[in-house]
């Protein structure tokens, strides 16, 4: 079977809703533009048979021809050439027009998304296929069925009018047309489906090529790069993997190729058949002199957009198999916040309860958390410590909103966290993780991202920034705290990866939260900074629930319950001096840090 199961006409009318809702203006004038010029074929055939008998009688002496009719003819041919010519402008324009109301209105949607998609979405292997195909096929696929289903119009009524003067010579010339024309199609189809499972199939090894090129070319890595030596590595791996793809493409291509070849020769005869049949009736005086030339033309011109409109076809049927993978992300469900209308408590004047929870990632069976139960008290700092793997960034990040767990609840002041609307969420929790952004923007700005809906003040973007030890660096750069950060653009400032960190608490601190979260806030801070920081950390988290992730006793210290994990459990929960005291896993942690 050539179209399978695969050939959804739906995809095709959701497409053309979505050109029509990106710019009804310039979908009305394309198809416009597009059916006038379906008509000009007709008009030059007409009037080049009407000049080339008038030129060609040769009954007729030179002093007899009406030069008054050739030159109303020569006008017309001029008037349509023209015509022709303009109109081919004027539909470029437009596309072009077009197309840029398409794409903005398909990043539109894709932006709409991927930003309320659950995060656990991009820990999703299968998902990241998905999405990477969605994104490589969305930005042209729309705009490309959209032109070929105009196309599709345009052939058709030329096609239509060709036909219509091929079959006032003889009737047989259509069956054979399309006897010469639509093998060529099949096979087409046939392959469009073979590259097609190709793609799907191998979309994890496209994007682990693209992966090992922004290894070899994104600065993020350029360090490690040079340091120890791996652009051979990582260009050979790329290599690798892109000539294996290449190879399958390659193996595909060669065999529609050779049958295509082998089919246009059938279809060649087919073409030349017709052509002595016109020429044979020429000859025997049945057809006048301008008659051949327009069924030559005609001819021509019939299989030209016979198959192109097959052509057109087949396309519509590849961009129809590959949109559906935009689709198929459109149609993930995103959360109904419509339906959360619980509000963060403000104060927060109970606890934070995890009750009974359990949490394991996507696509694995090994449970992080199982039947876990503890309370953070309000307006305390609690400080979770663990070995790596112990749940605590996780924790952290259920928390934040960004996992939710398989089972069982946190409740915030007795409503579930679930419940909670994402706006409402953000605005009350703040959180600095250890792999923080670096956002190549103002000092300013910087800070005033961790609440943009706060009204602006400089005074409290000065003071987040003297909380975080990082004033005296931004007063003192050549703009002030208007001064563009990173590397990424022309008059910006570096900074190290210290005062990186100390901007992101700043980030955090300037969020007038309810509740801090820190993971592991102090790991790139010189003693000096940390040692202020501990000094403002009172202070900064007065009236506040406070939640620290650090294996640096200094900042333990600061805490006052610590909840030991371990194995996605409760290990022990207490006060510094109280775990000391019990000489059980904190205590352990504590003399091997000591020992280190």
């Amino acid at each position: 079977m050539i179209f399978g199961t695969t050939f959804n006409l739906k995809y095709i009318r959701q497409t053309l809703k979505l050109v029509y809702q990106s710019s009804p203006k310039w979908t009305l004038i394309n198809s416009v533009v597009t059916i006038i010029r379906g008509f000009i074929p007709l008009l030059l055939l007409i009037v080049v048979k009407q000049l080339v008998d008038i030129v060609g009688d040769s009954s007729q002496e030179l002093h007899s021809i009406d030069k008054q009719e050739v030159i109303f003819t020569l006008t017309l041919v001029g008037i349509f050439f023209l015509l022709n010519a303009i109109s081919g402008s004027i539909n470029n324009l437009v596309r072009e027009r077009q197309s840029h109301f398409v794409n903005d209105f398909i990043q539109k949607l894709i932006h709409h998304k991927t930003v309320r998609l659950p995060y656990k979405y991009f820990e999703d292997s299968t998902y990241q296929d998905l999405f990477f195909r969605a994104i490589n096929e969305a930005n042209y696929r729309p705009s490309k069925i959209f032109y070929g289903i105009l196309g599709l119009i345009q052939s058709l009524i030329t096609l239509s009018i060709v036909l219509v003067v091929l079959t006032t010579f003889h009737w047989g010339i259509v069956p054979v047309l399309f006897i010469a024309a639509v093998p060529i199609i099949i096979f087409r189809l046939y392959y469009s489906r073979k590259e097609y499972a190709i793609k799907q199939e191998h979309t994890e090894d496209e994007r682990r090529m693209h992966y090992f090129n922004r290894l070899l070319v994104a600065k993020d890595f350029a360090k490690e790069l040079r340091i120890f030596n791996l652009s051979d590595t990582f260009k050979n791996k790329y290599i690798e993997i892109r000539d294996q793809l290449r190879t399958r493409q390659w193996k595909v291509s060669k065999a529609k190729a050779l049958w295509e070849s082998l089919v246009q020769i059938l279809s060649t005869i087919a073409i030349l058949f017709i052509f002595y049949f016109i020429i044979s009736q020429a000859l025997r005086g049945e057809i006048s002199t301008g008659s051949t030339a327009m069924y030559f033309l005609a001819l021509q011109r019939g299989y030209a957009v016979l198959q192109d409109f097959l052509s057109k076809m087949a396309s519509l049927f590849e961009d129809n198999l590959f949109l559906k993978n935009f689709f198929e992300f459109q149609q993930i469900k995103l959360p109904k916040e419509g339906n959360k209308p619980g509000q963060f408590p403000v104060p927060l004047k109970k606890q934070i309860e995890f009750k009974s929870i359990e949490f394991k990632y996507p696509n694995t069976d090994r449970y992080v958390f199982k039947n876990l139960n503890f309370s953070i008290p309000s307006g305390k700092t609690v400080a979770l410590v663990g070995e790596n793997g112990s749940g605590k960034t996780t924790l952290v990040k259920m928390l934040a909103g960004l996992y939710q767990p398989s089972m069982g609840e946190i409740r915030i002041d007795q409503i579930n966290l679930n419940d909670i609307h994402p706006t409402d969420l953000a605005k009350n929790v703040s959180i600095i993780f250890q792999d923080f952004m670096l956002y190549n923007v103002s000092a300013d700005d910087n800070i005033r991202f961790g609440n943009v809906d706060r009204v602006y003040n400089e005074n409290n973007i000065k003071e987040a920034a003297e909380n975080a030890g990082i004033d005296e660096v931004f007063s003192n750069l050549k703009d002030g705290y208007n001064t563009q950060l990173g590397t990424l653009f022309k008059h910006s400032e570096m900074l190290s990866r210290g005062e990186w960190q100390r901007t992101a608490l700043a980030r955090s601190f300037y969020n007038d939260a309810q509740l801090i979260i820190l993971d592991e806030p102090t790991s790139s801070l010189d003693a000096y900074t940390e040692a202020k920081l501990i000094s403002h950390f009172k202070n900064i988290t007065l009236g506040r629930t406070a939640i620290i992730v650090s294996h640096r006793l200094t900042t333990i210290n600061l805490a006052d319950i610590i909840v030991v994990l371990k194995d996605g459990q409760i290990e022990e929960m207490g006060a510094y001096e109280e775990l000391i005291a019990n000489e059980g896993e904190f205590h352990r942690m504590v003399q091997s840090y000591k020992n280190s």
